[in-house]
């Protein structure tokens, strides 16, 4: 179950990062980066071990 649900941030953290990069407003894309990285930094601490 750890495992699924790290996978699953990394890929929806991603997407949200290859996502901003196609989108033309300013603010939007910036608010989807933080989500991303959020994503990807929450994957990552899901994953560390404990």
């Amino acid at each position: 179950m750890n495992f699924l649900t790290m996978a699953l941030t990394f890929i929806i953290g991603l997407s949200f990062l290859l996502s901003a990069s196609h989108v033309k407003s300013n603010k939007i894309s910036k608010f989807l980066y933080c989500i991303g990285t959020f994503g990807i930094v929450m994957a990552m601490y899901i994953a560390w071990p404990k």
